[in-house]
């Protein structure tokens, strides 16, 4: 199968999309023989796949980085490069770039259904073409692969695509990557980061409303104002919509020298601010998977997260839920973990690397690729 996988919206690679992107096309290389995977994207993305051979990489060129532009490119140029290079198949890995009409048969991954669930996150224009333009869009698609349950009932509820055309297949991470790091590693990094109090992790690009940093703030300067918890918080994430009202509010915080804004975090140290970590406290309103969750169980971290969208069925039985919505519940979480027994702290550690060692980006990349083979054998 000639297939030519979009990576046209990946940001450098520090979204969510970025990383899905970059890890399905790794393994669909490595393991699935049957798939000659094509990859469009910018240049300046180039060097995110440097195990895909040169002849196999489609230049976007770079006036169309925009993403009204990179939408334009999508609808009206990508058809061009399906037929010169006898594409057989199209993935676009995300619903902002689905195509409306496409030569080839289509598969589309996504991811969530924001603009319907989190309405205040968009302007006017970008609601719109979330609400009335991609639902027609993705009833265009001939399957669907949706990361989580959540987001399969989502899309059959919200855009109206038929349940027999959408197939869950959850995200997977990278366990080479994404395991326990050697204790004496952990001890040499919280000594170049200064990090020689405990501390509270949040892993989410610095977004506001719906990465819900404001109630979290509140809630650590609750436990901290009681005295029951004495170390800090600690928020990695590149600055996105609404990111100034989070510095704003991490600014006038009685607590702000306890408070950290990390800015973006590369992959390669994500597993040492896990496994430093007292815990992980994941409170974002709308996630359709929430890869941080299944990344800090697999360094050995305990968790917490609002019981919101997709979140409950990634965090597996390890994970603590609360109320996303009030403050005094995100701070009674933080106060349990803070707490727990080390007996009990144990058991969730392990219990949580048992369940995150269940998804792999080899087992998704073998399930698209077997959506592929059915989609190009359903008659159209």
């Amino acid at each position: 199968m000639n297939v030519l996988l979009s990576a046209g919206m990946i940001q450098g690679g520090r979204s969510g999309v970025g990383r899905y992107v970059i890890a399905l096309a790794e393994a669909l290389v490595r393991e699935q023989p049957t798939v000659d995977l094509f990859i469009a994207g910018l240049d300046a993305d180039r060097g995110l796949f440097p195990w895909l051979r040169a002849e196999r990489w489609v230049a976007i060129p770079a006036n169309m980085s925009g993403g009204a532009a990179n939408l334009w490119w999508h609808q009206v140029r990508l058809n061009r490069v399906l037929e010169r290079l006898r594409i057989d198949l199209v993935h676009i890995p995300s619903y902002r770039r689905m195509m409306f009409h496409c030569r080839v048969p289509q598969v589309a991954t996504i991811h969530d259904c924001a603009p319907f669930i989190l309405r205040e996150k968009y302007d006017h224009a970008r609601g719109f073409f979330g609400r009335v333009l991609v639902p027609v869009l993705a009833r265009r698609v001939q399957r669907v692969i949706a990361v989580s349950a959540t987001t399969a009932r989502d899309v059959v509820r919200w855009m109206k695509v038929p349940a027999a055309r959408v197939t869950v297949v959850p995200n997977g991470i990278d366990h080479q990557v994404f395991h326990p790091p050697d204790p004496a590693a952990i001890t040499e990094f919280r000594r170049r980061k200064h990090l020689q109090q405990p501390f509270f992790l949040y892993v989410a690009r610095l977004e506001h409303p719906a990465k819900n940093h404001l109630r979290l703030l509140r809630a650590f300067e609750i436990l901290a104002a009681a005295g029951d918890f004495s170390g800090h918080l600690v928020l990695p994430g590149a600055p996105w919509h609404g990111s100034e009202v989070v510095q704003r509010a991490v600014a006038d915080s009685a607590f702000r020298e306890r408070i950290r804004l990390e800015g973006f975090v590369d992959n390669a140290e994500l597993p040492l601010w896990y496994a430093a970590a007292e815990a992980l406290v994941f409170p974002s309103l709308m996630e359709g998977f929430g890869l941080p969750l299944l990344e800090s169980q697999a360094c050995g971290t305990r968790i917490a997260c609002a019981d919101a969208t997709s979140l409950p069925e990634v965090a597996g039985p390890a994970g603590i839920l609360f109320n996303g919505l009030d403050v005094q519940a995100i701070a009674a979480a933080m106060r349990s973990l803070a707490t727990m027994p080390a007996g009990e702290r144990r058991q969730r550690e392990a219990d949580g690397r048992k369940w995150a060692a269940g998804f792999t980006w080899s087992a998704h990349a073998s399930a698209a690729a077997r959506i592929y083979r059915e989609t190009l054998e359903t008659p159209t």
